[in-house]
């Protein structure tokens, strides 16, 4: 989203980093007024601070149910089931907060319960200091929604959908724009508390959701969206604002790297605005350069579905370790087979990949690998399972230097696992590529 600087009367755009945005006050802060005395939200005290943020955060979602109408979202929901009667349940901002089973990143869930027991879920996008643009948060809501449709039509456990719905839609008489689906059974995985037996359980069902997913390609790269048939197909992969605010999308792409350029040129066009990267602009260029210059392999399809937040909460399991379902499909992608098919984040040893840096498989990963190959008979995907060059890739294009420490790490675990080496030096590396990159005008 591109927003102003909220401090009048600057005219700079406002960054797109967390730390340009106050989730106290919901402001946006340019890069010369982002620590400014003018600011006054808390900042130190932990009391005051998560006091003020409760606040803050239960204001947003009453917001959003002042535009939600409870009684048009009951009759629709009885509409799609032939008129059995239900009950809406749409808890209160001080009953949501700290409710995981309510709120979920950026959404806010209703429950449904019908006469004859089936339960649904009312999902809406919470109106928060980020929030996207009307068009973008359509659109993601639509790609969501068309994601859950083409799993439907694969052996992968999701919720079953049933309506959708726009924000400032004239025909949408619930208000808030909105995905009815089905609630299903099952809790969050706990990683971490799973023993030996019910992790090798879980990678054999992983492992054939994986081969499950290879049999469903697409061939062009972006998010989903349905089509005029209603058919799902590859749409814009990601956007960027005009100066007047105007959506611009970028994709769908024919070959990964188109990709990858389209939006690491972006991002260097958003460094030159001040809008990122605003406390070392020219050591992101750099990097971006370096990114431009060592991108993976090229991919020209066929693209293959990617879910980008593949942490244990987002798998439902029942007590015995069965997967029930795969939720929080909001931002997935078809993309590059190389990226489809790493391992999910929830198999890493993230202390080795952030901290040290190493790209080490973890046991794991080895685990899902070798089920891969030695019980599916899926080299390939085997060999991708214990890989993660897209991942560092897209990693060091979303770090900001704002978090200096983690931003070093993060390169240089990119540039070790791309270059094939065990050591890096951030000066040595910055000198080199000052000279042969120079400073882009910056």
């Amino acid at each position: 989203m591109k927003w102003s600087c909220a401090l009048q009367p600057c005219d700079l755009p406002a960054l797109r980093a967390l730390h340009g945005q106050c989730e106290l006050c919901h402001r946006h802060f340019c890069t010369k007024h982002v620590v400014s005395a003018l600011h006054t939200c808390p900042t130190k005290e932990l009391k005051d601070l998560n006091l003020v943020r409760r606040t803050a955060g239960e204001k947003v979602i009453s917001r959003l149910l002042e535009t939600i109408n409870y009684d048009a979202l009951c009759v629709r929901a009885e509409t799609l089931r032939d008129g059995i009667k239900c009950t809406v349940n749409l808890p209160s901002a001080d009953q949501a907060y700290f409710n995981f089973d309510v709120l979920g990143g950026c959404n806010y869930h209703g429950s449904i319960v019908f006469e004859d027991g089936k339960t649904w879920l009312a999902r809406f996008r919470l109106p928060n200091h980020n929030e996207p643009p009307l068009q973008e948060r359509n659109f993601d809501r639509r790609s969501e929604f068309a994601t859950y449709c083409f799993l439907a039509g694969t052996a992968v456990p999701v919720p079953e959908v049933y309506d959708c719905a726009d924000d400032d839609d004239p025909m949408n008489l619930v208000g808030a724009g909105y995905i009815l689906l089905e609630k299903l059974a099952g809790k969050p995985l706990a990683w971490h508390e799973a023993s030996e037996v019910q992790k090798e359980k879980f990678s054999r069902q992983l492992a054939e959701i994986y081969t499950n997913l290879e049999q469903r390609p697409l061939n062009e790269l972006g998010r989903l969206q349905l089509s005029s048939m209603g058919l799902p197909e590859a749409g814009p992969a990601f956007f960027d604002y005009g100066s007047s605010g105007n959506l611009i999308p970028f994709g769908s792409f024919s070959h990964s790297n188109d990709y990858y350029t389209a939006l690491i040129q972006q991002k260097i066009r958003l460094i030159k605005t001040g809008e990122i990267a605003s406390s070392a602009p020219l050591d992101q260029y750099l990097v971006y350069m370096s990114l431009l210059d060592s991108l993976p392999p090229n991919e020209s399809g066929p693209f293959f579905l990617r879910h980008v937040d593949s942490r244990d909460a987002n798998f439902l399991v029942d007590d015995d370790y069965n997967i029930t379902g795969i939720i929080d499909w909001e931002l997935a992608i078809l993309t590059s087979k190389g990226s489809a098919f790493q391992s999910p984040l929830l198999l890493y040893n993230l202390g080795e990949l952030y901290h040290k840096g190493l790209s080490t498989p973890s046991e794991d990963e080895k685990r899902l690998s070798k089920i891969l190959r030695e019980e599916k008979g899926a080299v390939e995907l085997s060999a991708l399972a214990e890989q993660k060059l897209h991942f560092r890739v897209d990693q060091v294009i979303e770090t900001d230097p704002w978090d200096r420490q983690n931003f070093e790490r993060l390169f240089s675990g990119w540039w070790k696992v791309t270059n094939g080496v065990e050591t890096f030096d951030w000066d040595t590396w910055y000198k080199q590529a000052l000279d042969k990159y120079g400073d882009g005008g910056l």
